[in-house]
């Protein structure tokens, strides 16, 4: 005698597609950087880098 297997029923796939719109230019104004210092916000601060002829050094980043 064969086993009679219960099959659940055959449930179609759904697809659906989510629309949303975007504001744009909403956060152009609110931020504000400056690579400088206080005194001079457009002249970013560089230091002279010396290597002292090491090779197993430590990079700050």
């Amino acid at each position: 005698m064969k086993k009679q297997q219960k099959r659940t029923p055959y449930v179609e796939p759904r697809v659906t597609a989510t629309v949303v719109e975007l504001e744009q230019g909403i956060a152009a104004g609110s931020a504000s950087v400056n690579p400088g210092g206080t005194s001079n916000p457009s002249s970013p601060k560089t230091e002279d880098w010396f290597d002292n002829g090491s090779q197993n050094t430590d990079f700050d980043i």
